[in-house]
Order: C-alpha cells, then sequence, then structure tokens
C-alpha cells in the first residue's frame, strides 16, 4: 500500500463529503482484488490533474500498475480538451499507469477496455444500465456518467508507457453539475435514487480492467471487441453522423475495428472508416 504525501493540495470543503465515504488507500484495498492494478496507489484530497500527476510518476519510473486517486480535481480534463467536472467527494476520479508495449496504432484499444470494466462495473449497481458510446464515453439512460482519457507522451512505434485517467459519477445530484451539463450528465444517483460505495466501485472497475488488459495483451483484441460490441450503445445499422479528423461523417454503424476506428456504411456499399473522434449525433432512420 501506498500514499503520496507529496503536494497533497489543500482539502477539500468538509462539508461536501458524504458520510464513511472516501477513496483512500485503506478504503480501496479493503475490496480490491486485481493482483497489480491499484496495490499502489497515490491519494490525494485535492489534486489539479490525476492524469498529470501520474504521467509524472510514470516518466519517472512508477511501475505499471500504480493509481493515483483524488477526492477532488480542481483541473480535471476529458477528451478533446474538455474539462471534466470534478466535485469533492462526488465521484470517483482515477488515472492507472499502464506500460503495455504495444504498436501505437492499438493504444485506444486500452481505452476501450476501460469503458467496458467502467460499464460492466456500473451495471453490478442495481438500477443502474450503462452502455458505452464510441470511443470511449459510459451512459445511462441516453446521458453521460463516465469518461475515459488515455494520454501517450512520446511518438515512439511502440507504446512503452501509458496513463488512463477515469472520472465515475457517483453521489451527483443535478444541481451538482454545472447549468451546461445537466441534461447531458447523469449519476448513479439520479439514476437509482442513491449513491453506491466509491472504493467498491473503483475496486471492481481496476479488477474488470486488469483481467481484459491481460487478456487482450496475451491473446488479441478478439474477445474484447466482442464485449465492446455487446455494451455498445449503437445496434448495427443504426445511423450516426460522426465527426472525424476529416470532418463530419454519417453512415450506419457497423462496428469498430482492431485499432478503434469506427465504421460505417455509406448506403452505397461503401465503409467509411473513421480512426478517431466522437460521435455528434444518432440520427432518424
Amino acid at each position: 500500500m501506498s500514499a503520496d504525501a507529496s503536494d497533497p493540495g489543500p482539502p477539500p470543503d468538509a462539508g461536501a463529503r458524504p458520510p464513511e465515504d472516501a477513496l483512500n488507500p485503506t478504503a480501496v484495498q479493503r475490496h480490491l482484488r486485481a493482483a497489480v492494478f491499484g496495490h499502489r496507489i497515490f491519494y490525494y484530497p485535492s489534486i489539479g490533474s490525476t492524469n498529470e500527476r501520474a504521467l509524472a510518476l510514470a516518466a519517472a519510473g512508477e511501475p505499471e500498475g500504480g493509481l493515483v486517486v483524488a477526492e477532488e480535481q480542481t483541473e480535471g480534463r476529458g477528451r478533446r480538451d474538455r474539462s471534466w467536472s470534478s466535485r469533492p467527494y462526488l465521484g470517483i476520479y482515477a488515472s492507472l499507469i499502464l506500460r503495455p508495449a504495444i504498436p501505437a496504432p492499438r493504444a485506444p484499444l486500452i481505452t476501450f477496455m476501460a469503458a467496458i470494466a467502467a460499464a460492466d462495473a456500473l451495471n453490478e449497481v442495481p438500477g443502474v444500465k450503462a452502455r458505452i458510446k464510441w470511443p470511449n464515453d459510459v451512459t445511462a439512460g441516453g446521458r453521460k456518467i463516465a469518461g475515459v482519457l488515455g494520454e501517450v507522451r512520446g511518438s515512439d512505434p511502440e507504446v512503452r508507457e501509458m496513463v488512463v485517467g477515469v472520472g465515475v459519477n457517483v453521489h451527483h445530484r443535478e444541481d451538482d453539475f454545472p447549468p451546461e451539463l445537466r441534461e447531458r450528465a447523469t449519476s448513479v444517483r439520479r439514476e437509482t435514487g442513491a449513491g453506491c460505495d466509491r472504493a467498491a466501485l473503483l475496486a471492481r472497475l481496476l479488477e474488470g480492467f486488469e483481467l481484459r488488459y491481460a487478456r487482450a495483451l496475451r491473446d488479441g483484441p478478439a474477445a474484447l471487441l466482442r464485449e465492446w460490441q455487446s455494451l455498445s450503445a449503437l445496434q448495427p445499422g443504426d445511423p450516426v453522423r460522426v465527426l472525424g479528423p476529416a470532418g463530419p461523417a454519417q453512415g450506419g454503424f457497423i462496428g469498430i475495428d482492431e485499432e478503434g476506428g469506427l465504421r460505417l456504411s455509406d448506403g452505397g456499399g461503401q465503409t467509411l472508416r473513421v480512426p478517431f473522434g466522437e460521435i455528434v449525433e444518432t440520427l432518424e432512420p
């Protein structure tokens, strides 16, 4: 067990803390069954960004499985440089250090694993029905309940170190989200009327992530892709509009490929591939 006491930052407002609910190492490891992930925890009451701290630790040689956890992020971020609302003691804000030694084009599959693990863990909470929106947003009731941000520093042909950040909305009520997010974001509490034990949820997520990570590195991505499809918010043929690197595109959803790219049918017999981006909207058939 490890708790990093360096530069812990100021504590958040203690009045915001739900009773007996913390993500400190003792609380998380009480539930932990993963063999490697989460056995070294760097815990912060408040931090700018768990991903930034994890990237610094990875660069300094921290072994695979090291986990940065915070009760609050003051500069939390999501994909495409968006901010991530990280109110104190309401969610899970955690970043995991990985050293997968895989070809760089397959790095997105690591974030897919995290999204699957998050959705799977959330689906164990009675009343939550989690699905995945390409590439790695987790939704419930059509609104975002969790997100994943994978970051690789450097441009080597092989990914030797990577950080995967996961944010999960747990105790948030509607007015805990910024006004612009209230119609698009949800939480365990909003879905079920009650929160859940954040430490137990994080431990389940880590266990599921580790199992899928080991299996994919050993056997390849086929099983992972099947599982992602089973949890996808989209069904084959669903029409979508996507914002990708070449601009907007639309077509019928086919699935994803072995590098995490989205495959669409253009309706004329051609297949479009969107290597990265986001689904802007689901269209009417």
